[in-house]
This record gives structure tokens, sequence and C-alpha cells, in this order.
């Protein structure tokens, strides 16, 4: 784990290494000195004295060809300093978002002389036209993903001592709330009767996720091995993607877009248990086979997310909810919770979350009849209600 700011990380060995600049090279890219240490302190005071000393740690002075660094080439740096700590996913992600969209904008502009009027524009245009499969431009959300990768290059230049000339403001374009898709109790009940009727693994998969919150990557990556049966406990501790392949010295007419990955969880509190309700463990049971075979599949060959979101849509189109995308599924399942008075703590971690805020925020939904529901508690404490001889109103809608 990296200290902000100190250019210190922990190493995938279990050793600490610090990092200075030592000096430039004529092209005006730093060189660097590297300090190993058994201990995070014992790494920063070996760089804090050879810094005192001044032996290593080189200035702006002895490369004068600093100011005529482009940010493209701190963009490079960037991507080999963070690779090594990051998801190969994460990685690439940000170097298929440098290479398609910063680098052809902004990659040949000078640090020296790189503005924040730059940025700027550069965010106008990619919101207007920045969708390189048609004319129109590109989501906010989308180019605030842009910022922020331009955002985190910058911050690691400015650790490094590279030459900034004016302070570089980035403003994220606004976004609105998006539409959050929830399967009303009827929609619900209408999917459930397709769902057992048919009977098969990925009926069975899209049953899974409706009860028990899971992504569609995690569903995909479910083994049988991950299933403790006896005491009634799932196991998340994969995810199944596809990710864009980077490969900077292959050419592109070699190159393959993308390829299947099997990692850990996006995060660390993504790898959960979860217990199984119990009126769900006859159906595991009767569709269990061996501990190293898929769930989806039955067999040691896995379905991708690609392939079973296609099974999942026919699926919805016999329903007539062809509309909803898979993630609905984890949005009702907690949205069903909170109407059943869940625990926020125990939603948050089943629904793999760091923080309850991020369950409250993203993932809960109350339903039209919950908010009605409390709203009529308000009888209890109004004279008005006590009085009025009105019988309150319970349809659901």
């Amino acid at each position: 784990m990296a200290r902000h700011g100190e250019n210190i990380r922990k190493r995938k060995d279990g050793r600490w290494e610090a990092r200075l600049i030592c000096g430039y090279k004529e092209n005006g890219r730093a060189k660097y000195k590297y300090i190993y240490r058994k201990t995070y302190a014992e790494a920063k005071e070996a760089k804090n004295q050879m810094m005192a000393q001044n032996f290593f740690y080189g200035t702006r002075k002895t490369a004068p060809c600093q100011t005529r660094r482009s940010f493209g080439s701190l963009l490079t740096d960037w991507l080999h300093f963070i690779q090594p700590d990051v998801k190969e996913s994460t990685y690439t992600r940000y170097a298929s978002m440098i290479e398609k969209h910063i680098l052809p904008e902004l990659g040949q502009i000078s640090l020296s002389e790189m503005t924040s009027e730059d940025i700027d524009h550069f965010s106008f245009k990619k919101l207007t036209q920045g969708n390189l499969k048609n004319s129109g431009g590109l989501s906010p959300k989308t180019v605030s993903g842009l910022l922020s990768v331009i955002r985190l290059a910058l911050d690691y230049g400015a650790e490094r001592g590279y030459y900034y000339p004016t302070r570089i403001v980035i403003r994220n374009p606004r976004q609105t709330t998006p539409t959050i898709q929830i399967l009303t109790w009827e929609e619900q009940k209408k999917l459930e009767i397709i769902l057992l009727k048919e009977n098969t693994k990925v009926s069975f998969g899209i049953m899974v996720s409706l009860y028990l919150g899971l992504r569609i990557g995690e569903i995909c990556a479910l083994r049988w091995e991950d299933l403790d049966m006896e005491n009634g406990i799932l196991y998340v501790q994969r995810s199944i993607q596809r990710i864009p392949v980077f490969h900077p010295e292959t050419t592109p007419e070699i190159q393959a877009k993308t390829k299947i990955i099997i990692d850990t969880p996006k995060t660390n509190s993504s790898a959960r248990k979860i217990p199984i309700p119990s009126f769900m463990l006859p159906a595991f049971k009767n569709h269990q086979t061996n501990l190293d075979f898929y769930v989806l599949t039955g067999s040691c060959s896995y379905l991708e997310p690609r392939e079973y979101y296609r099974k999942y849509k026919k699926v919805m189109k016999k329903c007539g909810l062809e509309h909803f995308n898979y993630h609905a599924l984890r949005h009702t399942f907690a949205t069903r919770c909170v109407e059943n008075d869940f625990d926020m703590k125990s939603l948050s971690e089943i629904l793999g979350h760091t923080s309850v805020s991020t369950t409250l925020q993203r993932y809960v939904h109350p339903s039209i009849s919950l908010k009605r529901q409390h709203m009529n508690r308000l009888e209890n404490i109004a004279v008005y209600g006590q009085n009025s001889g009105h019988k309150t109103y319970t349809n659901n809608l």
C-alpha cells in the first residue's frame, strides 16, 4: 500500500520500497534511487537521510529538458508505477482510457505549458463529441472517469517534483442521478414463476442473484466448492469479467481486443460469506454437482458474463420484463431487505460494501408502499389522526 505523497509503498514480497529522484535523463525523464527496508519506518528514515545529505536527490536545474517534458510521458511513467499494485482489470481500464481518449488530445502538451483551460477544453470536447463509435458525446460519468485518471497522473507528477508553472484545476461535469431499476412485487412474482417453471441452471442463477444479491461476474464465477451446504453459507471468492487487452508493444492488427479474467472480487469487502435463506437450500441441493464445477454450467467450463446476460435477457423477455438489466436483481434484493426491516450493517456486509453509507446511497430504494406505511405511523402521535375517524389507507401501489 502506497503512502500518499511520500513515494513509499509496500511490495508484494513484504518489503517496503522508498523511491527518490536522483537526477534526470537527457530527455527530461526522472532517474530514481530505490531503497528497500523491512518496515515502513526504516524505509522512511533511510530516504530522509539520503535526502538530507543531498547526495541522490536531483533538482530541476540539473535537467534543462525537464521543462519540455510532455504530459504523455508523465502518463506513461504513472502507468508503469501503478501496474504492480493494481488489479489487471484496473490497469487495462486506465491504459485503454489513456490510449483512446487522453493521449490524442493532451499527450503532446508540455507540462510547463499545461493549464486548467486545456483540461476544460478536453472535458467539453469529450462531452460533445468524444464517442469513438459515433458522432455523439460521452456521458458525464465517463468523462469524470477520464478526468480522474488525469488528476491521478498530475498528483503523481507533483509528488515527484515535476514542473507545473500554474495550478491546474480539474472540474468534473455535473452528473444526473442515474435511473435505478427495481422490480415491483408483482414483477418479481411473475419472474419467479417463470424461473421455477424452467428450472434450468441459468434460471437458478437468476434466482440466486435475486435472493442473495450477487453481481453478474460473481454468479458466473461461483463454483460448488464455494458453498458450505451443511452450514448454509455461500462464499463469494472470485469474479469473472471481460477486460480490454493492452499490450503497447503489439501491433493493433494482431492484438486481441478483449479477454476473460477470473480474479478476486472488486474490493476486499466484496469477498464475503452470505447465509443462504433456508427456503433456497433444497434448490441448491437439487442442482449440486462436483465441487470443482461451476454452478451455472454444471461442468468445469464457465459461462462468461456476456453470454449469461444474453440468456438472462431471453428469460426476462418471456416475463415481459426485458427492459431490466441484470443489476436490477441486486437493487431489488436490497430493496426487499429494507422493506423487511433488515439491519443496515448486516445488509451492507451481505452486499459486500465497505460502508453502510454506500448501501444507503446506492442500493436502498424504498417502494411507495413502504413509504406509505411509514407515513401512516404518524397517526399514532397525531391528535387529529386519532380523532378523525379516518381508516388508514393500506392498499399497496
